[in-house]
């Protein structure tokens, strides 16, 4: 009889190790990604919300959305709207301000990982597009009031990402994330840890262009404009206009 051939097991990156690889309570690893050290019976209502109403088409369950999701929340203003289909983890460490709309199948996503307390901070009268993605995931996010972010962007940051008031965000951008380590050519990329990130802040005003990238460790000044399909991998002076692969500066607008 032929002996098995065992499958080798596949390089991780720490995040898979610690969900796939725990040999903990799977109920606790999920309870601990939805509402953290929250209590069970906290868990147990927000998972009957999620059942019940985080889908429910109409205006019964944008009515209902209105009325049950502030609950969950650290602090919510008044007149926030919730689209169909939010994934929201960990809210009791997300503050949202009045008049805020959060379009369907948007993910506001704090994570306990890291040495900083995680939140997410949003302004009021902000607007965040369909299937946008916020993670604070080790780390703390910061949205002004009056930011615009348009559909399919991905914000997220293990250290501090700070995105200042009446920004203009278009769809597709990414800002912020982190960097693999790679410097052990011995060990696969997936398995070293990340770089030690350094955050991002952009400056009030400022407008970045479809599918631009912001790359973590990066300052955009004031009333910036931010090309279409740049990667942005240095700081932005205040009034530049920048673009392309990696961004120059094109040129500065005029302050009169």
């Amino acid at each position: 009889m032929e002996s098995e051939t065992l499958t080798p097991q596949p390089a991780l990156s720490p995040q898979q190790k610690k969900f796939m690889g725990s040999k903990g309570s799977r109920l606790i690893i999920y309870k601990n990604l939805t509402v953290g050290a929250s209590s069970w019976i906290y868990w147990l209502a927000f998972e009957a919300y999620n059942l019940l109403v985080s889908n429910l088409g109409s205006i019964i369950g944008l009515t209902l959305r209105a009325i049950l999701t502030p609950l969950f929340f650290k602090s919510c203003g008044k007149g926030v709207v919730f689209g169909k289909g939010i994934t929201l983890r960990i809210p009791g460490k997300i503050t949202l301000g009045s008049g805020t709309i959060i379009d369907d199948q948007s993910v506001i996503d704090v994570r306990e990982e890291g040495p900083l307390p995680s939140s997410i901070d949003i302004g009021s009268m902000v607007l965040i597009g369909r299937g946008t993605i916020v993670s604070a995931r080790g780390g703390q996010i910061k949205i002004g009031s009056g930011v615009n972010i348009s559909s399919y962007c991905r914000i997220a940051t293990r250290s501090t990402l700070e995105i200042n008031e009446s920004v203009l965000i278009a769809a597709y951008v990414y800002i912020g994330g982190g960097n693999h380590s790679f410097d052990d050519s011995s060990r696969p990329i997936i398995e070293q840890n990340m770089s030690t990130p350094k955050g991002v802040k952009i400056g009030k005003n400022a407008w970045i262009g479809a599918h631009a990238t912001i790359m973590d460790g990066v300052t955009i000044g004031e009333n910036a404009v931010i090309g279409a399909h740049a990667l942005v991998r240095e700081d932005v002076p205040a009034n530049a206009i920048v673009g392309g692969v990696p961004a120059k500066l094109i040129k500065m607008r005029s302050t009169t």
